[in-house]
């Protein structure tokens, strides 16, 4: 696994973009648009690897003041199903600083693994956006998190 907050290695980008491409395809961010999100002071992200050392997922996130956004979590679908997201999902939340309550996300209502991933840790819908994903919904999630007892 690899995280970094507050700046980014050439190579780690290569890889985002790849497993962002292959995640996203139509949705996938830009290189550009990767690159300057990655560069703000606010941004964490990670890397996981499987065990022959190949990048097979990622994460990049917002953390400020008591709240963290997931932007984004994928894993390449040869991979799925084998922990990899967990893995994320978890250094995610342990890289997001103590004082942090609250995180939020967004996910296509047809996502049931990422919905199972995120309701198994704790996650809880709170609202839906009609038609934002074109003709689908998206659900909104939030997890309070309990950092500070």
């Amino acid at each position: 696994m690899t995280d970094n907050k507050g700046g980014i290695y050439i190579k780690e980008i290569d890889f985002i973009k790849e497993i962002e491409d292959i995640c996203f395809r139509e949705e996938a961010w830009s290189l550009e648009a990767l690159r300057s999100s990655l560069q703000r002071e606010d941004i964490v992200y990670g890397l996981v690897h499987d065990e022959a050392g190949t990048p097979t997922g990622y994460f990049i996130a917002a953390v400020s003041f008591e709240e963290a956004e997931l932007y984004r979590i994928a894993v390449i679908p040869e991979k799925r199903g084998m922990g990899y997201g967990k893995k994320l999902m978890d250094r995610f939340l342990k890289s997001c600083p103590q004082k942090t309550e609250r995180v939020f996300l967004e996910v296509r209502e047809s996502n049931v693994p990422a919905v199972r991933l995120y309701e198994s840790f704790g996650f809880k819908v709170m609202g839906r956006r009609k038609k934002y994903y074109g003709n689908e919904d998206a659900l909104n999630y939030t997890l309070i998190l309990n950092n500070n007892g």
